[in-house]
């Protein structure tokens, strides 16, 4: 078991439709963002916001829409 920071993206349904795992040099610049875990880990889930999206966007494969509220980040744990 490992634990990773993700970008999730809900559909209008309110069900996952995607993720996108984010590499490790995206947490220090995180932390002034979101609440995280001495380890990196994101604690709890975030929504979007524009400061959060330009941190990650690289990552993400395609437009992060702030605005539509189906965007979030947080940690999961994965096998």
């Amino acid at each position: 078991m490992c634990v990773v920071n993700l970008v999730e993206k809900f559909g209008a349904d309110e069900f996952l439709e995607r993720e996108w795992t984010l590499p490790a040099e995206v947490v220090e610049p995180l932390r002034g963002q979101v609440d995280m875990t001495p380890e990196g880990w994101i604690m709890n889930e975030w929504p979007m916001t524009a400061a959060i999206a330009a941190i990650v966007q690289p990552w993400v494969g395609e437009p992060i829409d702030v605005e539509s509220g189906s965007w979030f980040v947080a940690s999961a744990q994965v096998d």
